[in-house]
């Protein structure tokens, strides 16, 4: 099976390691590599403005993928404590630039937390946010992991947000989240120990 997509993202901040996570991104962009055409390759970084205003100048159409998670600022400090100097008005005056510069769409990641970032004022901060800029929505349910106090959205509430975002007129989709039937999605595998 042909590989025909690439995001670059859970090894650590792809923009703390800029100059070689580059290089892999135009080595699977090119002839003698992987060919996968640069806008199947996304960078996803958790908000690191001088990454963004570097990527902005680079002439390749890769993606740029923005782990946001919550648009309103105490939330978001609370799940994401290591960007916690970033504010939300600034990330997204940033943003604003690099669409500016590159012409290019962003992906903004959105972690559907029940009851921290699903509900009504949630969705209002998150529409705030998108507004001024051409971005995709991807909603992610966070996965149940054991003994976190942090539970996924439940189905219903998650396509009513989904709804609610594309009747704001922003591109939105449900990420599927694989292996969490053997716990092995996204930050589970850490928790499991063999007995």
């Amino acid at each position: 099976m042909r590989v025909s997509n690439i995001v670059a993202m859970g090894q650590g901040e792809p923009f703390l390691n800029y100059d070689n996570v580059l290089e892999a991104l135009r080595l699977m962009n090119s002839p003698d590599g992987l060919e996968i055409g640069a806008r199947h390759i996304s960078l996803s970084t958790c908000g690191i403005i001088a990454g963004i205003r570097r990527f902005a100048g680079e002439h390749e159409q890769f993606t740029l993928a923005v782990s946001l998670h919550s648009a309103i600022q105490e939330r978001r400090d609370e799940l994401m404590p290591g960007c916690v100097k970033v504010t939300l008005p600034e990330l997204k005056r940033e943003l604003q630039r690099y669409q500016k510069e590159s012409n290019r769409r962003i992906t903004l990641e959105y972690l559907m937390v029940d009851g921290k970032t699903d509900d009504s004022a949630s969705l209002e901060a998150l529409i705030d946010f998108c507004h001024g800029m051409q971005a995709h929505v991807n909603l992610l349910k966070i996965n149940h992991i054991e003994g976190s106090p942090l539970e996924p959205t439940p189905t219903k509430r998650l396509e009513w947000f989904q709804t609610s975002l594309e009747h704001a007129g922003i591109e939105t989709t449900i990420r599927d989240s694989r292996g969490a039937d053997i716990d092995g999605a996204c930050g589970q595998l850490k928790n499991s120990r063999r007995q």
